[in-house]
């Protein structure tokens, strides 16, 4: 979200009748509501990382789901750190790390995660990453409950060489059974079309050209250097 502008709505999977909280960078939190798989970050007034933690509990199930996004505003003076390690659910996918400002998750890029339950590291948790265009791969947690997922570059009809501002959704899924009852998180976050399919293809172009120049300066040079005849004693 930014100054000046609407605040954009962004998913969140997890069923109605779900209760969401906004955590701000300083760990204070409000209630928010999810419609429609959906939710909008409120302003904060405060500038950094924020998370919304819709869950639902049931008898035998409890659900969960949680977003981070950056948002503006005057400087919280905390760390995103002191997000990430504060317990906002049972079960718990943590980004490590997050992105840093200015800068989002991307396709073709390896990011890692850990898994939590109860505040403490699970391992050998089964975990499920899917794309919005289509994408589905699993991975397992060690004994860190760490996790290294590799952002599919999914993106269909790129065109090399041009920039393409694209967007999709990709969604990292975990389940924990434990005592008989069940528990399910998911974590929702943006990725984008990787700039090195037009930035590597620009730098490729100005090596050439640069190599181009250098070789006809030299070529040149090579031949006044014949032609320029020597002079007598």
């Amino acid at each position: 979200m930014r100054h000046g502008r609407e605040p954009r709505p962004v998913v969140l999977d997890i069923g109605e009748g779900a209760e969401a909280t906004l955590w701000k960078p300083d760990l204070s939190t409000m209630p928010i509501q999810v419609t429609e798989k959906k939710v909008t970050f409120p302003s904060t007034g405060m500038d950094n990382y924020h998370a919304v933690v819709a869950s639902r509990r049931g008898d035998r199930k409890t659900e969960a789901a949680i977003r981070y996004e950056y948002l503006r505003g005057k400087p919280s003076g905390h760390s995103p750190r002191e997000l990430l390690a504060a317990v906002k659910s049972d079960l718990e996918i943590v980004p490590d790390p997050l992105p840093r400002e200015h800068y989002h998750y991307f396709s073709g890029q390896a990011w890692g995660f850990i898994i939590r339950f109860r505040g403490k590291p699970l391992a050998g948790a089964e975990v499920l990453l899917e794309t919005s265009n289509g994408s589905r791969f699993k991975a397992v947690s060690d004994d860190r409950g760490w996790v290294l997922l590799q952002l599919p570059d999914d993106f269909l009809d790129v065109n090399e060489g041009v920039r393409d501002r694209r967007s999709s959704e990709f969604e990292v899924r975990v389940y924990h059974e434990e005592d008989g009852h069940q528990y399910q998180t998911v974590l929702n976050a943006g990725y984008r079309v990787n700039p090195r399919h037009w930035r590597s293809h620009g730098l490729g172009i100005a090596v050439t050209g640069f190599g181009l120049l250098i070789g006809g300066l030299i070529g040149r040079l090579g031949s006044r250097t014949k032609e320029t005849p020597r002079r007598r004693r």
